[in-house]
């Protein structure tokens, strides 16, 4: 399903969470579930769509090298993930039920960032 690319703040109706203390609580539970499931570099490209997702509580509107050129300003050399990886860390996400994904599409038809959305744990 493909939505129309506009700011993060228009996609309030696909958050889950009423705050990000919630939000990061849900996360937290996921990953005491799921964290041997993930590498050592898909658990720091989680957790950076976990941080690009905290302006709207659980969801995330980001360019995937915007998220790795950010990992590598804070991490230097120890950052250095590549695409492929955090592509990786997105289908093991989805196929665990932690996020699901939608592809957004410019005014022009041309395919912009997704949206990542993250989903509440299921207690």
């Amino acid at each position: 399903m493909s939505i129309k690319a506009t700011t993060i703040e228009s996609y309030v109706g696909y958050s889950q969470f009423d705050h990000v203390k919630e939000f990061r609580e849900h996360v937290d539970l996921w990953m005491t579930l799921l964290k041997s499931e993930f590498t050592k570099s898909e658990q720091i490209a989680l957790q950076r769509l976990v941080l690009f997702s905290e302006k709207l509580p659980g969801v995330g509107y980001a360019k995937i090298r915007t998220m790795l050129k950010s990992i590598y300003e804070d991490r230097g050399e120890l950052g250095m993930i590549s695409r492929a990886t955090f592509k990786r860390m997105i289908q093991k996400a989805i196929k665990f039920g932690i996020i699901t994904v939608y592809e957004t599409v410019r005014k022009n038809g041309s395919q912009s960032s997704n949206l990542y959305v993250f989903n509440r744990y299921p207690y």
